[in-house]
């Protein structure tokens, strides 16, 4: 548990109301908690595929939007050199969705590292997730949930000057 959340849970137990810093505390929590929540579903459901423009193979698809089972569907319904073509893009379209879905059970590790105080963890986790996306493209959606983090949570001046 956070230790903000402890500290306001600790007055709880002596039947103090909430006042002061410990209401503060918990309000900043919980906002952070819900903003992170909030970038994090958003996340998963925006890249679950590939979402942008491309021209695949010898027959230069466009597989914008289009999920796996329609690209083995489309190389079913083909022959010839379009078939393989459609079948290597079913292919490629699975290691996007699993690379996809992976990164959104990264992140939501790193959201459960982050509830427990585990701000390294949950840090690595998200640039996991960056790394990830960058396979295919400029990130753009998990890069947003790692500044979110980022702002609730900056990197303590010792551990900054680590890496230097």
């Amino acid at each position: 548990m956070h230790l903000r959340a402890i500290r306001f849970l600790s007055t709880l137990t002596h039947r103090r109301p909430p006042h002061g810093r410990h209401l503060s505390s918990l309000i900043h929590f919980m906002n952070d908690r819900e903003a992170f929540q909030d970038a994090l579903h958003h996340a998963k459901s925006t890249w679950v595929g590939c979402q942008w423009w491309t021209q695949f193979g010898s027959a230069g698809l466009n597989l914008a939007g289009l999920r796996s089972r329609q690209a083995a569907l489309a190389a079913k319904a083909t022959r010839g050199e379009e078939s393989q073509c459609w079948c290597e893009a079913a292919i490629w379209l699975i290691q996007i969705e699993r690379d996809a879905a992976l990164a959104a059970e990264l992140a939501q590790q790193a959201f459960r590292a982050a509830e427990l105080g585990n701000n390294e963890t949950a840090r690595q986790l998200l640039n996991d997730a960056v790394e990830l996306e960058r396979k295919y493209r400029e990130p753009t959606v998990y890069p947003h949930v790692q500044q979110i983090y980022q702002l609730a949570n900056p990197v303590p001046e010792s551990l900054s000057l680590r890496g230097n």
